[in-house]
């Protein structure tokens, strides 16, 4: 019985020391293409992993379209749920590609779980992407190989009405636009995520 009490304890202890690590993402105002479909982040959205000092910041002008959220599961995922910070965020790392593909996912995990998505969803949403993610993550590569743009320039981000994110992007491609000012992925934010769920959580 004293063995199961110090048991019981202990866990108990872990799970608290857990729930004090978390700090979900602060909230950021986002500016919809016409289509619906893609989104502009009007606000910086930064991510600080657990207690630590790791941390990534979305910039101003990236366009996200919520993918990490995977098609299949859309009609039982609400789109605007709690994952939809998380999601900006693996979104910018696909793009940036500073941290491996892996721990761009292993990021979303972790973002999930701060911001209290249901186990059942964030399990489902982090082995849809480490299924089928690769196909965004190449697409990603060749879209900046081809010098198409994902962080709109702030003389760029006023959007003519009626006009979708494909068309903005073509238009600004022909224009010889480049990404506007981004943020750089340290390699110790990335390398968080190499670390077991609740090490990168709780350790500062």
């Amino acid at each position: 019985m004293v063995a199961f009490r110090t048991f019981a304890g202990t866990l108990a202890l872990a799970c608290a020391s857990l729930a004090a690590a978390q700090q979900p993402i602060p909230p950021v105002d986002f500016r919809p293409f016409s289509d619906g479909m893609h989104w502009i982040v009007r606000q910086p959205l930064t991510y600080l992993i657990g207690v630590s000092q790791d941390s990534v910041t979305v910039p101003v002008g990236f366009v996200t379209d919520f993918a990490s959220i995977p098609q299949a599961l859309q009609s039982i995922i609400r789109a605007n749920g709690p994952y939809i910070l998380p999601a900006v965020v693996h979104d910018y790392l696909y793009w940036k590609q500073a941290c491996t593909r892996e721990q761009a996912d292993k990021v979303l995990l972790l973002g999930m779980i701060e911001n209290q998505v249901r186990e059942i969803h964030r399990v489902a949403i982090h082995d849809a992407v480490r299924i089928a993610g690769g196909f965004a993550w190449a697409d990603n590569a060749r879209d900046r190989a081809d010098g198409l743009v994902r962080i709109l320039p702030p003389e760029r981000q006023q959007v003519p009405v009626n006009t979708s994110w494909p068309q903005w992007r073509q238009r600004l491609k022909a224009d010889g636009v480049a990404d506007g000012p981004d943020m750089p992925v340290a390699p110790a934010f990335c390398a968080r995520a190499d670390m077991s769920i609740d090490d990168a959580l709780t350790r500062p």
